[in-house]
């Protein structure tokens, strides 16, 4: 696995299509469920968990995913978004 020294990555799979998307360099997620709120930053402990609410990823451009259910998971500075459901307005 090759490491980054500049950000986190980030994998985004979609259930209701082959279209993941990749994000390099990530500095900040924020995570914002229904009942919690969480913020993940490079050399975060590793985290599983299930949301439904909004991602936001910051990287060199914004990215907020909102309305949408699914699962992450982060290790090794790798954070994986499963989406399962998302609302229609969404990107």
């Amino acid at each position: 696995m090759e490491e980054n020294n500049n950000g986190m990555k980030v994998i985004i799979l979609e259930n209701d299509s082959v279209k993941m998307s990749e994000i390099n360099n990530a500095k900040i997620i924020r995570i914002k469920d229904k009942n919690y709120n969480i913020l993940i930053m490079k050399d975060y402990w590793p985290v599983l968990g299930e949301v439904d609410g909004s991602v936001q990823i910051e990287a060199e451009e914004s990215l907020i995913l909102n309305g949408i259910k699914g699962f992450y998971s982060l290790s090794h500075n790798v954070f994986h978004l499963i989406i399962r459901e998302k609302e229609n307005n969404n990107d």
